[in-house]
């Protein structure tokens, strides 16, 4: 594990708290996160938040939903396109869902990972004006299809590209809905290509004028994306995933519904954290390895017989990727230590691993290293490769990997993911560059390649209460842009075996019992960090303790438990 450097933010004795009935600690919490306004503060902590943008404020946005209604009322054949990930997975079933409450000409396409690759590609365009379409509208991919939107136009179909990717230099010649590009006045850049289509719906919405309800039957699937996306969770990306979030707990659509119930999570309030990491992976999971078509139509089946089977087929493509992942991922971790124990800039070549799981290989890779990552693949291709990228905070690796665009068959992303294709005998040049690139940068910046985690504020285990753990959820949902809040107790007394003890299959998780919290002794859990605890801190009398309280619900028992994130040996020991 990558050792930490802990900021203190937000806790100096300074701070002097509103007299706005706001609880002091949450108020430190948010002036970290530059939240210091009391109104701002109410918004932030609402339930029923209003923070959310006028549709046509998009550019191009008037003239893509009257070109929509015009094919709508004149019963043309409307092809959706979509990317094979569960933002384009939801944004795909979202649009299926709402035009199909007003027209019955429409259709869906998503690529095939393997053979076809992410984006439009000139076959399927083709093969989608053979079927007889007349509009396409992308959702989540397009922004850079430049020969694919002029062929499009040329076999006489007209399309609307949404998307939330980077534009490139060149863009392509139709209405473009996507709030990066120049000229845009929308107010929020950083929705999902789901947020976008949903943007879409609500400017479709006005024009018909047809019930608000239709809007909040699809909150569900923009909640699902927004999460899954890793887009920040913050304005009204906050604001739409927590209707959304809502609308999961008070579920109609049966599909998801089903597959909720059937992964053993029926009953429990869902979170972000049950979309991003147990949810979402079976959505992708279907793209991944096999075809993403098997989550669009789960997400739209009703019929009991057809969401079982399509549940089912989600759950055994999701333990077949945690197989191929967890063998990919060693073989990975061993060409680092023997091959690039020193780069700063990871580029591996993963032999044959699934190219459905590079993009996760190369996420943990990072998590362990905490250095910017790719993982390349071998394509179907001769001599090409497929590639997949993450990065680290403060590097942007969309804009390091522009400047090797001339290296590249193919290339997109944003700042913290991309994806790629390179002729093999390239990677070698590829990784010499941006290891140069990552010296110049750690030169300039030396701290950008050491993990940190920012400290909220110091408790005292007696401080934890149930007033506090329920107000801190009230900063819910956490994620990208929304971190959990951590703070620190510090110079806590353990003994082995008393206190301390090693937990699950492998023994790779830590418990502490006993500590003497505000009703009673509470326990603090730390997953993963039994071999930090070993190798790093060499088993200390007394330990400081990252993380976040919450409550640990059990045979209908609850109790207050530390999540541990990190931990470090205490320097003062009473």
């Amino acid at each position: 594990m990558v050792e930490t450097l802990w900021k203190f933010h937000g806790i100096d004795d300074a701070f002097i708290p509103k007299p706005n009935g706001i609880d002091p600690i949450i108020q430190k919490v948010l002036f970290s996160k530059g939240i210091t306004d009391t109104a701002e503060m109410e918004e932030f902590l609402s339930p029923k938040p209003q923070k959310t943008y006028n549709p046509f404020l998009m550019k191009n946005m008037e003239e893509a939903s009257a070109l929509v209604l015009q094919y709508i009322l004149k019963k043309k054949n409307i092809w959706i396109y979509g990317d094979y990930d569960v933002d384009g997975v939801a944004s795909i079933a979202l649009l299926m869902d709402f035009l199909g409450r007003f027209t019955d000409r429409i259709h869906y396409y998503i690529p095939l990972r393997a053979e076809e690759g992410y984006g439009l590609n000139c076959e399927a365009i083709q093969e989608i004006k053979n079927k007889g379409a007349d509009l396409i509208i992308t959702v989540d991919c397009g922004s850079t299809s430049v020969k694919e939107a002029a062929l499009a136009k040329s076999l006489g179909m007209e399309i609307i590209i949404t998307d939330h990717h980077n534009l490139s230099e060149e863009k392509p010649d139709c209405l473009i809905l996507n709030p990066k590009q120049e000229g845009c006045s929308y107010p929020f850049k950083l929705l999902c290509g789901c947020g976008i289509a949903f943007k879409l719906a609500q400017a479709l919405q006005q024009k018909l004028g047809a019930p608000k309800n239709c809007l909040n039957e699809i909150l569900d699937l923009l909640a699902l994306a927004t999460v899954a996306d890793v887009v920040p969770l913050i304005d009204e990306n906050r604001t739409m995933l927590k209707y959304g979030l809502q609308r999961i707990n008070q579920p109609t659509r049966h599909g998801l519904n089903f597959l909720i119930q059937s992964i053993g999570l029926g009953g429990k309030k869902i979170t972000a954290h049950h979309i991003g990491y147990i949810l979402g992976p079976h959505f992708n999971a279907s793209g991944r390895l096999d075809d993403a078509r098997a989550g669009v139509e789960l997400l739209l089946a009703r019929e009991p017989e057809k969401v079982a089977a399509l549940t089912r087929h989600l759950i055994a493509c999701n333990n077949e990727r945690k197989l191929i992942q967890d063998q990919g991922l060693e073989f990975c971790r061993e060409k680092v230590e023997k091959e690039y124990p020193n780069d700063l800039f990871l580029v591996i070549d993963s032999g044959n691993t699934h190219e459905g799981v590079i993009g996760i290989i190369a996420g943990r890779i990072r998590d362990i290293y905490y250095r910017p990552t790719l993982i390349v693949t071998e394509a179907t291709e001769e001599g090409i490769l497929k590639g997949s990228g993450r990065s680290i905070d403060g590097l942007d690796i969309y804009e390091t990997l522009k400047k090797s665009a001339d290296l590249f068959v193919k290339f997109g992303g944003h700042k913290n993911a991309c994806g790629f294709s390179i002729e093999k005998n390239k990677l070698p040049l590829l990784r010499q560059r941006l290891n140069q690139q990552a010296a110049e940068i750690k030169a300039e910046n030396p701290g950008i390649f050491m993990k940190s985690l920012k400290v909220h504020g110091i408790l005292r285990p007696t401080e934890i209460t149930e007033k506090l753990v329920e107000e801190l959820e009230r900063i819910e949902p956490y994620g990208m842009g929304n971190e959990k809040p951590l703070f620190l107790m510090s110079n806590l007394p353990v003994s082995y075996p008393s206190e301390l003890s090693f937990i699950g299959k492998a023994k790779e998780h830590i418990k502490l019992r006993g500590i003497p919290g505000s009703r009673g002794p509470m326990e603090a859990i730390g997953f993963g960090l039994a071999q930090c605890y070993l190798d790093r801190l060499g088993a200390p009398e007394a330990l400081d303790l990252l993380g976040f309280p919450c409550f640990n619900e059990w045979n209908g028992n609850r109790s207050i438990q530390f999540m541990i994130s990190d931990m470090k040996k205490s320097r003062n020991k009473d």
